[in-house]
């Protein structure tokens, strides 16, 4: 699976240390300073109809949060006995709907499994899936989905050991969140800028293991079976834009970049490229087999790839105007119910409600300013170190290699991780041209398939090679390839390698990339206990920033001169307001995994030190965390409450 650690507008670097001193000392000293007051104006949205800014009436929405609270405090009374053996026909069930997911497509059994036999398992025919979203389509889907659910809940009152149990809920739990999906499946966008087809289908095809020519064979297959399956995508585009659910016209711009960007080489593709360069590389092959193959991969890059591309752009530029909504998903119809049912906990993780996320994101900003407040007045001096060389404090990490750094981590800030016997992997640098295509990606993990566990990759992009400390420690260790690791390690059931909560993973993988900056030397300065603080501050207000605006402008309504004002009550210029809100449209809630998610993880390790006292014991902590693997935090706090009575 891939996940990425991703670019942040520059407002974050350059101007939030330089400009947030000149409002900490009155946001920290003055009682009367109402912190981020012009959203607090916007609240009384919320009372709006329809056709006001939130575009939702949120009388209606308030009575599901409710409900929402009041089922999960119901679950989580509930007593439960646990079987002494496992239920034959749970297993056969979620070892067929593991085989169902895995087989829907070439790329997802690529990347979930090598050796398909070993599970009773069959490659699929080589093929991208199906990319059809017409009204028998969707209507087939939504029967098959709630036939499968029905089964799901069969097993509601069976006896179920208590790694069954656990399958079950998460599995119950993902399910609702997508039942939610289903309900208006025009909220679905396949070309978003940073979930999308046309933003994800390079590295997909470039990541593409090659075991045996079968692969090889299937890879050249999925090339030339792009451009169809695109044009059966965009037909969903035209439904879209006569429902009144076109995207935006400057997320079709920013998409349409992304396709001129896609077809700029012509027969020069990066893809013809790398494809022969690996090629060459697999001995299994002979020479006339690797000629032919390149000659076959050519032609479909040329004669589908591309093109598909190019019917990309084409299809957005003449649907472009018919949208009917420049703003959040909220405004249009069904989009809130959408956002806060769907998008909010499919990313976060969370199980709260977004009007009490809103509280805690604006409860933690205030904390974080007084906290850099706090260290400004503590040591004034180490505070202007900061800001004044804040792009060269991490130089010398930034100067190694991916390799260099990571090997570094894993001899230097594991102590408070259960060990690992040995972590095997790879660390590549993107190819020159993908650096421009992934320009808002600045590393990603490449997990492997779960029966050859060895073969963990790195991906960086070497056109952003400062801040290498944070990036490689939330990507590798003790980010998402420690945390990957540790938990095949364990032997989970097949079913858990197809429930990556991003919430989950995003949240462990920000939580622990910044436990590592206490270990940073930063150089050896002195002032490098203030540096880790404050480097740590900057990234959570940063990736608070782009949660916040989220929740804003896609649950509240926000436009513009809302952001602007958000930006402005809080410290930071405006100047970056357009480009944050254009990424908040384009791919809503996605931010929300870095935000919430680690808010979600760092409320369990708070609980849990309260709880436990001196008793709490960091290492194994981790390892309860670890061990229960990918969730929903409503889960995950099962699997803390256990750690706490039995270490009480």
């Amino acid at each position: 699976m891939n996940i990425r650690k991703m670019k942040r507008n520059k407002i974050l670097a350059l101007i939030l240390l330089f400009s947030f001193i000149l409002s900490a000392a009155g946001c920290g000293t003055n009682d009367n300073y109402q912190y981020g007051k012009g959203l607090h104006q916007l609240d009384l949205m919320e009372k709006a109809d329809t056709d006001s800014l939130s575009g939702s009436n949120s009388d209606n929405s308030s009575s599901s949060d409710s409900n929402n609270e009041e089922t999960q405090q119901d679950d989580s009374n509930s007593t439960i006995e646990y079987a002494d053996t496992e239920n034959q026909e749970f297993e056969d069930y979620i070892n067929e709907v593991f085989k169902k997911a895995v087989t829907q497509d070439s790329l997802s059994y690529n990347n979930t499994i090598k050796d398909g036999s070993k599970y009773g398992i069959e490659p699929p025919k080589a093929t991208l899936g199906d990319a059809k979203m017409d009204k028998a389509t969707i209507e087939a889907q939504k029967k098959e989905f709630q036939e499968d659910y029905d089964k799901l809940l069969s097993f509601e009152s069976a006896a179920l050991t208590e790694e069954e149990r656990f399958i079950y809920e998460s599995l119950k739990a993902d399910k609702e969140i997508e039942s939610v999906a289903l309900e208006n499946v025009y909220l679905n966008e396949p070309f978003s800028p940073m979930r999308g087809f046309q933003a994800n289908i390079a590295t997909n095809l470039t990541d593409y293991r090659f075991d045996d020519k079968s692969d090889v064979e299937d890879y050249v297959t999925m090339v030339a079976q792009m451009r169809d399956y695109v044009d059966e995508a965009l037909k969903f585009e035209y439904e879209k834009s006569e429902a009144g659910y076109f995207m935006s016209d400057k997320t079709a711009d920013t998409v349409i970049k992304q396709c001129d960007e896609f077809t700029a080489e012509g027969e020069n593709h990066f893809l013809i490229e790398s494809f022969d360069e690996r090629i060459d590389q697999l001995t299994f092959l002979s020479d006339k087999e690797k000629e032919d193959f390149k000659k076959r991969d050519k032609e479909a890059v040329l004669n589908s790839a591309i093109p598909a591309f190019q019917d990309i752009k084409k299809t957005l530029q003449e649907l472009k105007g018919t949208g009917k909504n420049e703003l959040g998903i909220c405004n249009y119809e069904g989009g809130r119910d959408y956002y806060s049912g769907y998008l909010f906990p499919f990313y976060s993780g969370s199980s709260k409600t977004c009007n009490e996320e809103i509280t805690v994101m604006e409860s933690r900003q205030q904390n974080l300013v007084l906290q850099l407040s706090a260290v400004y007045y503590a040591n004034p001096d180490a505070y202007k170190s900061f800001t004044d060389n804040y792009n060269t404090l991490q130089s010398d990490y930034d100067k190694m290699s991916a390799t260099e750094l990571l090997d570094y981590f894993m001899e230097n800030v594991m102590d408070e991780y259960p060990e690992l016997s040995s972590i095997p992997y790879k660390a590549n640098y993107l190819d020159k041209h993908m650096e421009k295509i992934m320009d808002q990606v600045l590393a990603y993990y490449m997990s492997p398939p779960i029966d050859d566990k060895e073969n963990n990759l790195i991906y960086v992009n070497g056109a952003h090679t400062d801040g290498m400390w944070t990036t490689l420690s939330h990507e590798g260790c003790p980010g998402h390839m420690y945390q990957n690791t540790f938990f095949q390690s364990t032997n989970p059931k097949p079913i858990r390698a197809i429930q990556g909560n991003l919430g989950y993973m995003e949240g462990w993988a920000v939580y622990a990339s910044y436990k590592t900056l206490s270990k940073c030397d930063f150089g050896g300065s002195e002032y490098a206990q203030q540096y880790a603080q404050l480097y740590k501050i900057n990234e959570d207000l940063g990736y608070l920033l782009y949660g916040r605006i989220d929740l804003g402008v896609n649950f509240e309504g926000w436009n513009l001169d809302d952001v602007k004002k958000y930006l402005e009550t809080s410290g930071y210029s405006s100047d970056g307001a357009e480009e944050i809100m254009g990424v908040v449209i384009g791919d809503p809630g996605l931010y929300l995994s870095y935000t919430t998610g680690y808010y979600e993880m760092e409320e369990l390790r708070n609980y849990a030190e309260q709880e436990l006292g001196s008793k709490f014991d960091e290492k194994e902590y981790h390892k309860a965390i670890l061990t229960a693997g990918p969730c929903q935090y409503k889960e995950l706090r099962t699997v803390v409450d256990k750690y706490i009575e039995e270490n009480k």
